[in-house]
């Protein structure tokens, strides 16, 4: 339930709405497509597609633990001791917007940032980093703070959580087909390395690093088995060519108009946490403030953080920094960058709050 520290803001409640339809469309009239494809394919009825995005959010949803964090953070419940300033920041803002405390999360990481998050039926959940905690005073921390949870009063919590789980999982749906394959070339790698061969997969994970080439490989043994390696990684690769040439357009499909529709509401819904945040506060500076070092420690990041977090860029206080390699500098490039972002520019929020510091003024 809302809380009455946060005035309802109709615009957004239109927004969610539309997302939530939109969103929905978009899943079972891929679900259709996918039935009518799967139907001249096998002949099996077409209306059986039509669950498979309640089977996915269903899944979503016992998987993911009611917070939809990524699991490879270091996560932990916040100290009754070495954060009560957390606790006691949270209880106070609470009870001044006159809303329950939600669940609350520490990301054992050194960069400051924070995320509100809920699925339904669920309590919601505020993560802070322990950056956060650490480089921000009591007003910064106040003004972060109930900028979340203005999310979580304002609704668009929920609706960002479960439209992004959806439309995440329709978008690798494909890769349900080529992450089996492409496991196959694992041990293909490991067998390679034991026969003296560096051989790297693409799929290579920092948590499950390959061993190293044995560097005493009887040369018959080697010349036995490494051409049937060969022969098997190739027809992987050929494989994975093949299917992704197939399914790699459906996945761009698929994702494209999803993402356009949760970064129209997400540019929208962090103006107005930000509004709610300096309403509820009475102190827009020290939101701006806050997010002015949020946006300034962004590239302090790590890469493998970066990827973990990829998922839900769009679900943090401030917009995650962009690889290199992702970023392009011509006119198409900048347009579908605007179209994309899930965060407003930092200076149209500093406008928006210092008009709003002004107004306070008065």
């Amino acid at each position: 339930m809302a809380g009455t520290g946060f005035p309802p803001d109709t615009r957004l409640t239109l927004r969610i709405a539309e997302t939530w339809l939109l969103v929905l469309l978009l899943a079972f009239g891929y679900a259709t497509l996918l039935g009518l494809l799967v139907q001249w394919l096998a002949g099996w009825p077409w209306w059986l597609a039509l669950f498979a995005p309640l089977a996915g959010g269903a899944l979503v949803y016992a998987i993911e633990g009611g917070t939809v964090l990524p699991r490879r953070l270091p996560v932990a419940d916040p100290d009754p001791v070495a954060d009560h300033r957390l606790l006691a920041a949270v209880d106070r803002l609470c009870a001044l917007a006159a809303m329950d405390r939600p669940k609350l999360k520490v990301i054992d990481v050194a960069w400051p940032n924070a995320i509100a998050l809920r699925l339904p039926g669920r309590k919601p959940t505020v993560a802070v980093t322990r950056g956060l905690l650490d480089r921000s005073d009591d007003e910064r921390l106040d003004a972060v703070l109930a900028h979340e949870l203005a999310h979580i009063a304002h609704r668009d919590a929920a609706a960002m959580t479960v439209a992004l789980a959806l439309s995440t999982s329709l978008a690798l749906a494909p890769m349900a087909v080529l992450a089996p394959i492409m496991a196959l070339e694992v041990p293909l790698c490991r067998a390679a390395r034991w026969c003296g061969r560096a051989w790297k997969p693409a799929t290579e994970d920092d948590d499950f690093p390959m061993p190293p080439p044995r560097p005493d490989v009887p040369l018959l043994l080697a010349a036995a088995v490494l051409p049937l390696l060969v022969l098997a990684r190739a027809a992987v690769f050929l494989l994975l060519l093949g299917l992704g040439l197939v399914l790699l357009p459906p996945m761009l499909i698929l994702a494209l108009p999803a993402a356009g529709i949760i970064a129209r509401l997400g540019r929208y819904r962090e103006l107005a946490a930000d509004r709610g945040a300096a309403e509820l506060t009475g102190q827009p500076a020290a939101l701006a403030a806050a997010l002015t070092a949020l946006e300034a420690g962004g590239p302090a990041i790590p890469a493998k953080d970066l990827r973990d977090l990829r998922t839900m860029a769009s679900m943090t206080i401030v917009a995650l920094p962009k690889d290199a390699e992702d970023t392009g500098t011509d006119a198409f490039s900048r347009l579908l960058d605007r179209m994309m972002a899930s965060h407003p520019p930092l200076a149209a929020r500093l406008d928006r709050l210092a008009a709003l510091s002004r107004d306070l003024g008065r």
